[in-house]
């Protein structure tokens, strides 16, 4: 039951309200709580003790609140919070509110944003979704660190004015000074950073770069001044100058442009970047270096999508200079690669891929001629069909390639047409399952300049005929009465093909990258591509052994064909193969292991051991390489590492070690290591990392390579470049701004 007391606060509240309600106009409607209600001579309605306005999603909430119905201003004498509509608080005191509370000013204003993060200062004037903070600090730290007897979050921007744009979401600064760790690190005069609570994109200047370089009594300096535009809901460019200057160094300019967009099923990116030199008298050739980095991909219908890549540059090193991040960087070759995919076109499991593929060298030396041009490959996968049993497919092919140079292995021009058909039967009998597979080549080949010996070239047209035939038997057992999660499978694979030998008057332009190993033991044709041909005949016999967690495999192979192509060049010299085997144990450790043997020489050619484990203070990964070949009994390639690679867990709540590397047993020398930490909090990250490469050769001197990294929620990355160089290799030492999404920040 309500008792009266209670009655009579709920009635006077209303009675308040009605009185309010014509009082304040064409204002929205307030109400007002508080312990005691009362009025004072000048009408004044005086609210005492839990005190509350509330208006819409708005409140506000004091010990004493004062409605002045004169000026319509809500007067808070003492400390109060208010709650906008957007769930942001605000705390302060000896302040005011007018007119539906978009107009306010108030005394030591604490805002805490529905973000998490903080504006603090002296004083606030709020005009609408203007808030204007003087002698503000912005943080959206919630950490403290204690630094002698004053606590402070981990970095702060401090500004003599700061303007947050409720509507807008941006924040602006005048006179602003960033504080990490409460040390001043920078200084500038006006900046403008998105608000914490902004998401959408708008356009504006963003953080300049200042780059200071100290050589001997020399100083040069490269400014910065990048602009986002904001084209579109699905465009956006980013446009960033950089002025060289100073230091006796020629005046130069460096332009980058980096566009994105969106479109209907797939998305185009550019990035163009072109030095100049505009401020060279008499200099015609504006035009120093540039390069262009283009991807384009689009789902052009429910069948077909398209894929383009094109990587250009005016000179051979220019994007590992101005790039050195970009993957492309650390390749030989640029390329421009059109990609047209195509799928459910006669059936539902059916594959096209056409490609056209031309390529641009890094490097400067008689190898760039062998570079080829591919105009077009084009590739069809019928899809399979399985009918009485029997599970068949094509694959058609046609490529056009050229080249400025021909060689040993690569003609001038060839061009190829082929046909692969497949066909594939199992069935179980006799308690095992046995597979039947067949393969035949139709191809065509037309060669242009091929060189096969000395300088003799040839030329003319080929026709290939290959067939393959296979069969493969696995009687899988267990033995119940012992192990029986066991399972043991014994296999026999037998295939049969001509003993025709590959005619070294043909290209080989995509059967590379091969190896004798476990996973290519029973394909038929053990070669990577089609221009080269497996003529071996042989049997291939393997055991299995396998648990929940463990299995192992074991194979050999007998070779009848003695010119068997794919057999001598993986380096088995005799007609029984090398042995092969592997090993794996799958728990909360993982071990793979694999060998390959030579029985003939009785030496292990290659041996490889992984071992993966999560421990108490992190992951560790180790791997061991054992490589090695005879000619003649004698050694001639030796070679045995060890890579390793320690991540460790979260420690003192935020922080990371990593540690990874690579040690030559043979040559004594750690050739590689790389040791960083890491610490990401909710509004701050660090990382420093160190890498170092060794060489053996005395003439060559260790590369050292050590990067800092400091990373600022909202604001972005700041990230050096290599800081371990010396004075004598006269590297600039600058500091790149780099993006980063928030969502990389821990949270608390």
């Amino acid at each position: 039951m309500i008792n009266q007391s209670t009655f009579s606060f709920f009635k006077f509240s209303l009675v308040i309200f009605l009185l309010l309600l014509p009082s304040f106009n064409n204002a929205k409607e307030i109400l007002i709580y508080a312990d005691t209600i009362s009025y004072d001579d000048e009408k004044n309605i005086i609210a005492r003790g839990n005190a509350k306005i509330f208006q819409d999603d708005k409140l506000i909430m004091s010990q004493l609140i004062v409605v002045n119905r004169v000026n319509k201003k809500i007067i808070l004498p003492s400390k109060f919070i208010f709650k906008d509509e957007s769930n942001n608080f605000f705390e302060g005191e000896n302040g005011y509110f007018i007119d539906n509370l978009e107009f306010a000013e108030f005394d030591n204003p604490k805002i805490r944003l529905k973000d998490g993060s903080r504006i603090i200062g002296n004083k606030l004037k709020r005009n609408g979704k203007i808030d204007i903070i003087s002698k503000g600090v912005y943080t959206p730290c919630n950490s403290r660190i204690k630094i002698g007897n004053f606590i402070c979050p981990t970095w702060q921007l401090e500004g003599e004015k700061i303007l947050h744009d409720n509507d807008n979401l941006f924040l602006y600064q005048k006179h602003s000074k960033m504080r990490v760790l409460n040390t001043p690190v920078f200084y500038v005069p006006y900046i403008v950073t998105p608000s914490p609570l902004r998401k959408e994109r708008k356009s504006g200047f963003l953080t300049p770069l200042i780059a200071l370089n100290f050589f001997d009594t020399k100083t040069s300096q490269s400014t910065s001044f990048p602009y986002y535009f904001n084209i579109d809901i699905d465009k956006e460019l980013l446009f960033t100058p950089t002025i060289n200057y100073g230091g006796g160094v020629d005046a130069s300019q460096r332009f980058i442009f980096d566009y994105n967009q969106i479109i209907s099923g797939g998305n185009f990116k550019t990035d163009l970047t072109f030095d100049s030199n505009f401020e060279e008298k008499n200099n015609n050739n504006w035009l120093t270096d540039a390069s262009l980095i283009t991807k384009y991909n689009k789902n052009l219908n429910a069948k077909y999508r398209l894929r383009v890549e094109s990587a250009l540059q005016t000179s051979k090193n220019y994007i590992q200079i101005t790039k050195p991040n970009d993957d492309l960087s650390y390749t030989n070759s640029l390329s421009t690669n059109f990609n047209l995919e195509g799928f459910n076109l006669r059936k539902i499991d059916d594959q096209l891929n056409i490609s056209l593929n031309f390529y641009q060298t890094n490097q400067e030396n008689e190898d760039n001629k062998i570079i080829p041009t591919v105009f077009p490959k084009i590739k069809y996968f019928s899809g399979y069909n399985n009918k009485y049993g029997n599970i068949s497919n094509s694959t058609y092919e046609f490529y056009n390639i050229f080249r400025e140079k021909s060689n040993l292995t690569h003609a001038k021009k060839q061009q190829k047409i082929s046909h692969k058909y497949s066909l594939k039967k199992e069935f179980v009998d006799l308690n095992s399952k046995i597979s039947i597979n067949g393969i035949v080549y139709n191809q065509l080949f037309n060669t242009e300049n091929k060189l096969v010996s000395n300088d003799r070239y040839i030329t003319g047209s080929y026709y290939r005929f290959f067939p393959i035939l296979g069969i493969r038997l696995e009687s899988p057992f267990k033995i119940k009465k012992y192990l029986s999660d066991l399972t043991i499978n014994p296999g026999l694979h037998a295939v049969v093909s001509p003993g025709v030998s590959n005619s070294n008057k043909l290209s080989n332009e995509d059967s590379t990258n091969n190896d004798f190993n476990t996973d290519n033991v029973y394909r038929l044709n053990r070669y990577s591509g089609t221009d080269k041909m497996d003529n071996s005949k042989r049997i291939t016999f393997g055991l299995s052994a396998y648990t929940k967690n463990f299995e192992s495999n074991i194979y050999q192979s007998y070779e009848f064909t003695n010119n068997s192509n794919f057999h001598k060049e993986q380096g088995n010299d005799d007609n029984l193969s090398d042995l092969l085997g592997s090993i794996k144990y799958l728990n909360e450790n993982k071990l793979l292991y694999n060998f390959r043997y030579d029985l003939r020489d009785e030496y292990l050619k290659k041996q490889n051991i992984n071992y993966s484990t999560m421990t108490d203070y992190g992951d560790i990964n180790l791997s061991y390489l054992d490589e090695n070949s005879k000619t003649n009994n004698i050694i001639n390639k030796d070679t045995e590492t060890i890579n390793y690679s320690f991540l460790s867990k979260k420690f003192s709540k935020f922080s990371r070690i990593n540690l990874s590397g690579l040690y030559d047993l043979k040559e004594e020398i750690n050739k590689e290591y790389t040791i960083g930490y890491r610490y990401f909090d909710e509004c701050f990250g660090i990382n420093i990392d160190f890498n170092r490469k060794s060489y053996k050769e005395d003439n060559l001197k260790p590369q050292d390579i050590l990067t800092l990294m400091f990373s600022f929620k909202n604001i972005g990355s700041y990230k050096s470049t290599n800081l371990a160089v010396s004075e004598n290799d006269k590297q600039d030492i600058e500091w790149e701004n780099i993006s980063l999404d928030d969502n990389i920040f821990e949270k608390n």
